[in-house]
């Protein structure tokens, strides 16, 4: 099912079946783009791999094709392909196990503008590869590309895990109206060794270095702590960084009223 005037086509995939999110208005009369195969073709021998976490800066012409593969790292709650910023008008396409092509794919984010979201809620286990096409609509350039697995994290609960050097985890947390401060503390047990950072952002994934609102490094101080006064009610966004191997993490989130 594909909504070609959606401002924001959101895919819920499972192995089994797809459904696209409900189309929300002002995008109205967006054709769909009509391209060469061997034009497809040619953008697919040039693939560029991406990496969990690790944002890409894009650019491209009008009438462009761009492809990118993933393989997912861990099994998680949720996959997610996001575009932001930049100038311009950039589709996005995503299909898990095979190359999308305009007419193929799993999700189709295509608003007008660069803000396109695609992600995928089932069936999110190790080692598969997923295939991002992106098409200049309209030219565009300095789009941030990315692609990150996330699992939800409860309010004052505290999870424990270990992490690997250059890896990056991020989490999902439900932030309630009307809280003055949203603090992240993030630990290691005393005598485990290694280096990690946590970073923080609200409404979308931190995009490291660039777009995030707050950095904490457990070589500066343990526990390290992220605050951010007076939350905007909604997701807030989670990532711990390994700079090193760190056999045991603790984190915790929590919302202050004063």
């Amino acid at each position: 099912m594909h909504f070609s005037r959606a401002v924001s086509a959101f895919a819920l995939v499972s192995l089994f079946s797809v459904g696209c999110g409900e189309p929300l208005p002002g995008a109205e009369g967006k054709a769909p783009p009509q391209v060469a195969p061997e034009l497809l073709s040619q953008a697919n021998a040039l693939t560029t791999n991406i990496y969990n976490g690790y944002p890409v800066t894009v650019s491209g012409g009008l009438g462009s094709l761009q492809t990118f593969t993933l393989v997912n790292p861990a099994p998680a709650a949720k996959l997610s392909f996001t575009l932001r910023g930049g100038s311009g008008d950039a589709d996005l396409y995503v299909k898990r196990y095979y190359e999308p092509t305009l007419t193929d794919y799993d999700c189709l984010s295509d608003a007008y503008g660069s803000t396109e979201n695609c992600v995928y809620t089932t069936s999110v286990e190790d080692d598969q590869w997923y295939y991002v096409l992106l098409y200049g609509f309209e030219a565009y350039s300095n789009v941030t590309l990315l692609a990150y697995y996330s699992n939800p994290l409860p309010l004052a609960t505290t999870v424990t895990t270990g992490i690997n050097q250059l890896s990056r985890t991020v989490y999902e947390v439900d932030v309630p109206a009307g809280k003055k401060r949203l603090q992240v503390t993030a630990t290691k047990p005393a005598g485990v060794n290694g280096q990690f950072k946590v970073y923080v952002r609200q409404g979308s994934a931190p995009e490291v270095p660039n777009a995030v609102e707050c950095t904490a490094d457990s070589n500066v101080s343990l526990p390290a702590v992220c605050s951010i006064v007076d939350p905007a009610a909604g997701k807030a966004y989670v990532m711990i960084e390994g700079v090193t191997n760190v056999n045991s993490v603790s984190l915790r989130v929590d919302v202050l009223t004063k």
